[in-house]
């Protein structure tokens, strides 16, 4: 490894911890967010599934980096709070990727046959039992790898977040090589370094997918 990044090791990884935070920070809260809504668009109730549709709509047509401006700059003004840039780009991420994954979780649910929800009911289950035990267990199993897709892809969007002033590891590796002027070595490690973190995600959501006997 370069001189430039191992004299700089320490930094990077309180980079690299941020990014880490900030990543599971969003997955944790746009995956719920991502039920809750994707549960509401299935289930076509009338005002709930109305907002969530906006809501899907309206986030899924801004870019991110609109996101995290609206986040840090444009709520805080409007609904008179402090933030500070990391919880701004929390909030951004698990909005930004809430909606998305509200629309894999919508196609899960929908790819579990309707005859199936029939059957459930004729032996009993109420409709709400028959989504919770017959039609969720199946559809989260098979909604595995478009989850994974997106937890691969928020990872490698917190890099946006150093844009409001987080210094997460791209963000601190962009001060190191400002002050270094190596772009080469640090840039590599940088990438080398998402890779790897992207990888390790991939083969998670493969070995777990496998693990649930989900067949393709």
């Amino acid at each position: 490894m370069p001189e430039v990044v191992l004299a700089n090791a320490g930094f990077l990884l309180r980079g690299l911890a941020v990014t880490a935070e900030l990543a599971l920070v969003a997955i944790v809260g746009g995956t719920a967010i991502g039920l809750v809504v994707g549960v509401v668009r299935f289930l076509k109730l009338p005002v709930l599934g109305a907002a969530a549709a906006v809501y899907v709509e309206i986030v899924r047509g801004t870019p991110l980096l609109v996101m995290l401006f609206v986040t840090y700059f444009a709520f805080p003004a409007l609904l008179h709070y402090r933030t500070t840039p990391f919880a701004a780009a929390a909030v951004g991420f698990v909005l930004f990727i809430g909606a998305y994954l509200a629309e894999d979780v919508r196609a899960g649910l929908r790819s579990v046959e309707g005859g199936q929800v029939d059957a459930a009911l004729a032996l009993g289950l109420t409709r709400a039992q028959a989504l919770r035990f017959v039609v969720v267990p199946q559809a989260l199993r098979r909604m595995l790898p478009a989850l994974f897709n997106q937890y691969v892809r928020l990872t490698k969007f917190t890099s946006v977040a150093s844009v409001i002033g987080v210094t997460e590891f791209t963000g601190a590796a962009l001060l190191v090589n400002a002050r270094e002027f190596q772009p080469v070595a640090i840039l590599t490690t940088v990438a080398a370094t998402y890779l790897v973190l992207c990888y390790g995600l991939s083969l998670a959501g493969r070995s777990l997918y496998r693990r649930l006997d989900v067949s393709a």
